[in-house]
């Protein structure tokens, strides 16, 4: 290739490393993938778990996996972030084909913003209610309760079906009326959830009318995510403090008052318990691997698009240490808090701990709201609840904006530098579909979005990913890559766990998913066959992608034959490399630097790799700029 164009080459991609934004302390990058990485999930998934896997067993469990799984993944993904200084459609300049992974995970992610905003809303309603001089959830004094409805005090068995009778005379037109039959045992809470929150209808095949209130709290909720994201970084990396802070003070006061009620202490044994039982059950291993590796956003675009953010000479293996442990006690931590207040409400109400074995939009907006009403000065207790779990959904809220606006640049450069005008396409986007899921029968599309947004490809493609960073791209040019960014070898235990234990553990993940794969339902209620089909469709959208990125990327590589085609595609493209050799190590020489400028040259580079793994991909201008200085 002729100097010249390599030079106008470098020279558009030194503009584009100068405007892509740099943290401005690290600790603004690791709060920030802490945050995503705790979540609300921790509060509504790890009891759950903790709970129907044997308590202490399930948290050994999670341990191993965390330190055998976790943290080579996550290491992973930070590496190829930091080198690729993108988003994830650039990451995949080290494997060409592959690339359709990045786009099928923009769009996954796209779906996950448009519902995962609207249960922001349900939280910010949930804590105007609870400024009120009695919890409306507390009581059956409210007109939306029906004669049925058990208050909390005359509770005798905390479970919490799904189900009730609406008059089918209501679906003629107009409001939604309910009859006053409800099914026996259904608490205060749950009346409050679905006939005054919701006010829910029959089925999916009528939405009925927008529930305002809800429209109100989730147009709230995306002004304030584009002024959390609109500024970049820069701003988004110092809300996380805040945001990330509060949970932990609250966790804390939770945990110290829970601890002097009465029963508590029931609760705590529940909790670090081990049934050793358990653990004969495959499930409970499963489970844990699966929890370990996506509660760190393995596959999602998190780690990947941070990292992207991060000087080229960060040490990513120190990173995914601290983050994994710290999310890891950080869990556990929660676990204590939470079951030392279900010890007293178990207590007070006069059932077991197991009866609280509830996940998802049940534990979120029915047994956490029944459970504070046990508490002392409950509107207090609710107020503060609440907020923290909106912390919690923000931490997750605003890095998956810039994840899709960094995929976005990575496709549009041009039209990328409008990064407000970006956003602000997004988050319409994003409404538009969230007005639909704020209906009276909204919670069936979302349910049918959650359960299909991810499902298989998050674990399709975080197998894909570990396969081919560890044997097409190869764990040798993995290592030449981290030498050059921070002059050291990772562990070989690493490397090790990449090549093999990551692989195999996604795999059988990703195999129990399809194995333990059901139709969706919400309660007793059975999603229709063209729900099901429709739901199929929203899975397909992220993961056709995939091969038809594949097939049309070997089908453009230059060669005679379908063989010397695929092996020329899945090789490294001239786009991957460091975008500046300003922050690499400076006892690596600039001569065990290269790039790939032609095609015809990958043969000989690729030998140089695998000779010198030191060698890495920085572009001409940089190489330039470094000989001059």
């Amino acid at each position: 290739m002729p100097y010249s164009v390599c030079h106008q080459y470098s020279d558009e991609q030194a503009e584009r490393a100068m405007a892509h934004e740099r943290w401005r302390h690290h600790l603004d990058y690791l709060i920030t993938i802490l945050g995503s990485s705790i979540a609300s999930g921790v509060f509504i998934k790890f009891p759950y778990f903790c709970m129907r896997n044997g308590g202490g067993a399930y948290i050994i469990v999670f341990t191993i996996f965390t330190m055998l799984a976790a943290i080579p993944c996550v290491f992973l993904e930070m590496v190829i972030g930091q080198f690729s200084q993108g988003g994830l459609i650039k990451v995949w300049n080290l494997c060409p084909p592959f690339r359709g992974i990045g786009i099928g995970i923009s769009i996954s992610t796209w779906l996950y913003n448009c519902y995962y905003n609207v249960i922001f809303s349900w939280f910010l309603f949930y804590m105007f209610k609870s400024f009120s001089s009695i919890l409306p959830w507390s009581n059956c004094d409210n007109s939306w309760n029906t004669p049925a409805c058990i208050s909390g005090e005359t509770v005798a068995s905390l479970t919490y079906p799904n189900t009730t009778n609406i008059n089918e005379d209501s679906m003629s037109g107009g409001a939604v009326n309910f009859t006053n039959t409800s099914v026996p045992g259904m608490t205060a809470a749950e009346e409050f959830w679905r006939f005054h929150v919701l006010e829910i209808t029959d089925g999916l095949d009528y939405l009925g009318t927008i529930r305002w209130p809800l429209a109100g709290c989730l147009a709230c909720t995306y002004v304030f995510v584009y002024l959390c994201v609109f500024k970049g970084i820069k701003v988004s990396g110092k809300i996380v403090y805040v945001t990330v802070g509060i949970p932990y003070i609250l966790v804390t006061v939770f945990l110290v008052r829970g601890c002097l009620l009465p029963g508590a202490m029931d609760g705590i044994y529940f909790y670090i318990y081990p049934q050793f039982q358990k653990l004969q059950d495959p499930s409970i291993w499963i489970e844990a691997c699966s929890f370990s590796l996506f509660s760190m956003g393995v596959a999602m675009g998190y780690i990947i698009t941070l990292s992207g953010h991060n000087k080229s000479n960060n040490n990513c293996f120190r990173d995914a240490i601290v983050v994994c442990f710290v999310d890891l006690l950080s869990t556990i931590f929660v676990g204590f808090s939470f079951f030392s207040i279900v010890g007293h409400v178990a207590f007070k109400s006069g059932v077991t701990v197991e009866e609280f074995e509830s996940s998802g939009f049940n534990l979120g907006f029915i047994v956490f709201p029944e459970i504070l009403t046990y508490l002392p000065l409950p509107q207090l207790w609710s107020v503060l609840t609440f907020v923290m779990l909106m912390a919690l959904e923000i931490d997750s809220m605003v890095p998956t904006v810039d994840i899709l606006v960094e995929a976005f640049g990575d496709i549009f450069p041009i039209v990328a530098r409008r990064r407000r005008l970006v956003i602000a396409g997004i988050l319409l986007s994003n409404f538009s579909i969230g007005i639909i899921l704020v209906t009276q029968g909204g919670i069936y599309v979302l349910t049918l979005l959650d359960w299909y947004a991810y499902f298989p490809s998050l674990a399709l493609y975080a197998t894909l990913e570990c396969v081919v960073v560890g044997w097409y791209y190869g764990t040798q040019r993995l290592e030449g890559n981290i030498e050059v960014m921070w002059g050291k070898s990772a562990p070989r235990f690493i490397m090790i766990a990449i090549r093999f234990i990551c692989p195999v553990s996604l795999m059988v993940v990703f195999c129990y998913s399809l194995y333990s794969y059901r139709p969706p339902k919400y309660g007793d209620y059975i999603f229709p066959a063209w729900a099901t089909g429709l739901g199929w469709a929203i899975s397909s959208a992220s993961i056709l992608p995939f091969p038809v990125v594949f097939l049309w990327t070997v089908y453009r590589t230059p060669g005679t034959s379908l063989k010397e085609r695929l092996g020329k595609s899945l090789k490294p493209n001239r786009h991957w490399h460091l975008q500046s050799a300003e922050d690499t190590p400076r006892d690596v020489p600039l001569e065990s630097v290269t790039a790939f400028h032609d095609e015809k040259d990958d043969e000989d580079d690729d030998d140089r790799v695998q000779k010198d793994p030191k060698r890495a991909l920085l572009s001409v201008d940089a190489q330039n700029a470094e000989n001059e200085s």
